[in-house]
């Protein structure tokens, strides 16, 4: 089954049960955008990096700081994500980091934590440098 939809007489969509189509966005933006199902994630870690990169979410979120000096890490955030939420494992009772990230990221997706991007290149044609976020 084949399904062609002419949108312009130079524009042509084509569609079909198990038509692929490359990307050429980073696997944690097609998470973050809803693009990738969150359930199927076997490792959401480092799409909590991408979005800790891109937001302060200790701050945001009000987390403990890491007992280490080193600063946050996605594991950390997501460590300490469970500890606030009380995601705790069936059988040790130990902070279950993958509910966490899983739970991060599908406040992610629904908006309740807002990520914007600029464009590729926005800031060269621009001719400035993109603010950080506070």
């Amino acid at each position: 089954y084949f399904q062609t939809h002419f949108l312009t007489p130079r524009v042509r969509l084509c569609d079909c049960p198990g038509l692929v189509f490359p990307s050429h966005a980073p696997p944690a933006l097609q998470v973050l955008a809803g693009v990738y199902p969150i359930s199927q994630l076997q490792e959401p870690y480092s799409a909590v990096g991408y979005l800790a990169a891109r937001l302060p979410l200790p701050s945001l979120l009000q987390l403990r700081p890491p007992s280490n000096e080193a600063g946050w890490t996605a594991w950390d955030i997501c460590e300490a994500w469970a500890e606030k939420r009380g995601y705790k494992t069936a059988k040790a009772a130990r902070n279950d980091v993958y509910r966490a990230a899983n739970s991060l990221l599908r406040l992610a997706a629904e908006g309740r934590l807002r990520l914007c991007l600029r464009p590729p290149g926005y800031a060269d044609q621009q001719g400035e440098t993109p603010p950080l976020v506070p």
